[in-house]
């Protein structure tokens, strides 16, 4: 089951971060993705198939709009015509790697989150 609420902070919080990128003029998508996979596998509170899931969600949803900010900015530029397959190509690829990203990220938080419970039980 999709935990929405972490999802929707997560999202929000890597598209902080990919803002924030592109106004320093670098494309940080790839940690955007990286850190809120990180983010939603710690907060969900699950296990490492949860984190999965939860990461792939999150790496599509900020790839898709990577995805829309890349064709806005050649558009801008009057280059889509002349180019269309091979934006198409690295839009597939683009949005590949942001998922798998997203997986990793996902599996990392759920991994810190499932060894500071480890911890924390057995303080107790």
């Amino acid at each position: 089951m999709v935990e929405w609420r972490p999802l929707i902070v997560s999202i929000f919080f890597a598209l902080g971060i990919y803002v924030v990128s592109l106004l320093a003029s670098q494309n940080g998508s790839y940690l955007a993705v990286l850190l809120g996979g990180v983010a939603i596998g710690y907060m969900i509170d699950a296990n490492i198939k949860d984190g999965v899931i939860h990461g792939a969600i999150l790496g599509l949803i900020i790839g898709l709009v990577t995805i829309v900010v890349l064709i806005i900015q050649i558009a801008s530029y009057g280059l889509l015509g002349a180019i269309a397959g091979a934006i198409l190509q690295s839009i597939l690829i683009l949005l590949v790697i942001t998922v798998v990203i997203g997986l990793v990220g996902g599996i990392i938080g759920a991994l810190m989150n499932s060894e500071s419970l480890v911890s924390v039980e057995a303080e107790k």
